[in-house]
């Protein structure tokens, strides 16, 4: 206790002194970050410039009538969604077993978890646009090297996601399942697989979300969707087209996103 409280004065207690350690890191990140600053040649004055950029212009009015055009915007928002839920239902399902195999609690052996985890690392250090662009080269330009894109983009998020919710899972059904002589599999999915799965339809629901906006940024490199028509309409300089475009997105994106909230927090 301190004097102050023992003596009973009511005095406050004496300010701990800060380290100096502390004051010496906030100096060398504040300098590093200038050095970088100056390095990638980083000026205050650009975030004015852009905004009186005559570019700003072009965005308005937007043109209803050819952004509420069926065949203009609907039908590549419609290939959108689908390559949405093509990739969340195929990467998902693929990362059911590969997340009990990747966790601590429920990997069968070392190796089978060792093996995993680097897999798991090697997909994630690739970028999803990266992906998107050798499935282009590869497939061809259209919806299916998009809709195989984002299904390892949601393997490797869902995953990630779910195998560390594992790790979090009470083990004593597991353990109880065992010591009863139930086998490896049958025991993970009487003992883990109940408790978890809430999560794991709450995840599932999250990368749909995710992959919603994901599909539109890979249509801007050949992926399929409505990314494909705002990179088209980029070429040609209809800003005003793209920005209804961008509206209609944000609206529909906004009203899945509160969809899902909602059955997030009925299920978790």
């Amino acid at each position: 206790m301190s004097e102050a409280v023992v003596s009973g004065t009511g005095a406050r207690p004496a300010k701990p002194r800060r380290n100096p350690l502390t004051y010496l890191v906030v100096a060398a990140l504040l300098w590093w970050t200038w050095y970088a600053a100056g390095q990638v040649g980083f000026r205050w004055s650009t975030f004015v410039d852009v905004w009186t950029n005559p570019l700003w212009e072009k965005f308005w009015p937007i043109p209803w009538d050819w952004v509420l055009d069926r065949g203009n915007v609907i039908d590549p928002l419609v290939e959108t969604f689908q390559i949405a839920i093509v990739a969340t239902v195929i990467g998902c399902g693929l990362a059911l077993p590969a997340a009990f195999a990747m966790s601590r609690l429920t990997t069968p052996n070392s190796p089978v978890y060792w093996i995993s985890r680097v897999f798991m690392s090697v997909v994630r250090a690739v970028p999803d646009l990266f992906w998107a662009k050798i499935l282009v080269t590869a497939i061809g330009i259209g919806a299916f090297a998009g809709a195989w894109a984002l299904s390892i983009f949601s393997f490797a998020v869902m995953v990630k996601l779910f195998s560390e919710t594992i790790d979090g899972a009470d083990d004593g059904p597991l353990e109880a399942a065992r010591a009863a002589g139930a086998r490896h599999v049958p025991a993970v999915r009487t003992g883990v697989l109940p408790t978890v799965l809430p999560s794991y339809v709450a995840y599932a629901l999250y990368v749909f979300e995710l992959n919603i906006r994901a599909s539109i940024v890979l249509g801007l490199v050949g992926a399929g969707g409505i990314g494909r028509v705002v990179e088209a309409q980029r070429s040609f300089f209809r800003f005003d087209r793209i920005l209804g475009i961008l509206v209609l997105v944000f609206v529909v994106v906004f009203v899945i996103e509160q969809i899902s909230v909602a059955l997030r927090r009925r299920l978790v």
